[in-house]
């Protein structure tokens, strides 16, 4: 798991500490875990990665990409969907943006390392005028309210 924020702002806006975010995590990497364990297929060696971004009124987004390969769009998309249906009650509650992701892997995983953000970060950072910070800034491009 990668935090995007410094614990000095994750104390001041997790409302329920670090529980949740670690609950939500499990769940997440359980989801993907059950699916492909039921697949029964071999995906050959790719790695999945699963950044969340949480706002206040428990909005949540995921970005989800492979890295270093590609799975079958009707195994995709269902994974997806998965994944965004999976842990409402224990998504972590905020007082402000919050980010973080998840590096899974398939058979011996990806050749080449994990990304530090989603395509959509780094594409909205390159395209901004001024830095933006992580998750605050961003958000605003790709996480609108």
């Amino acid at each position: 798991m990668r935090l995007y924020q410094p614990d000095a702002v994750l104390q001041e806006r997790l409302i329920d500490g670090t529980g949740r975010v670690a609950a939500y995590s499990e769940t997440l990497v359980w989801v993907g875990t059950q699916y492909f364990g039921g697949l029964r297929r071999d995906f050959g060696s790719l790695g999945i990665f699963i950044v969340v971004g949480v706002k206040p009124l428990d909005r949540t987004k995921l970005w989800c990409e492979t890295v270093g390969g590609d799975l079958p769009s009707d195994v995709w998309t269902t994974f997806v969907d998965l994944l965004e249906g999976a842990g409402p009650d224990v998504r972590p509650h905020v007082t402000a943006p919050f980010a973080f992701a998840l590096e899974a892997v398939l058979g011996a995983g990806p050749a080449t390392g994990f990304p530090e953000g989603p395509k959509a970060w780094v594409q909205a950072a390159q395209s901004a005028t001024e830095p933006i910070d992580i998750p605050d800034g961003l958000f605003s491009k790709v996480f609108p309210d």
